[in-house]
């Protein structure tokens, strides 16, 4: 289909992508791209794609639970520095999940309450290690 006839005539491209997700409902988006076939083809957005939602997937974990889109810190530094802490506790919850496969479903709830009181000195000594690990010392 062109993009003209999908209602976009500056895009070089345009192309229906059916989505079956799960259980979830089937979709139909369309894609839209202003780059010519010759500098895009098909494999290569579809790729594009896919990994424009993988970077999705991070955003709606840091929103989700450290509500980040509602955060109001207008402070370039501060912004900086609260998205740095944001994505390393994001990572240190990845980390802490491919530790133990029980923990497939957990949440990062459940990483702050694993963290929280009780492990205060487990968790210092995790984000100060040289070779971090979840591994009780011997």
């Amino acid at each position: 289909m062109t993009p003209e006839q999908v209602g976009f005539p500056h895009a070089s491209q345009a192309a229906q992508l059916d989505r079956h997700i799960g259980k979830h409902q089937p979709e139909t988006v369309w894609l839209l791209t202003s780059r010519e076939p010759e500098r895009l083809n098909a494999a290569q957005w579809l790729r594009a794609n896919r990994q424009y939602w993988g970077v999705e997937g991070l955003h709606q974990r840091l929103d989700a639970s450290t509500n980040e889109d509602s955060c109001r810190v207008r402070n370039r530094n501060a912004i900086w520095v609260l998205g740095m802490f944001r994505r390393l506790a994001a990572s240190l919850f990845v980390e802490w999940c491919a530790r133990n496969p029980r923990r497939h479903r957990a949440t990062m709830t459940d990483f702050h309450a694993a963290m929280d009181a009780e492990q205060t000195r487990a968790g210092l000594r995790f984000v100060t290690a040289r070779t971090p690990s979840f591994m009780a010392r011997s």
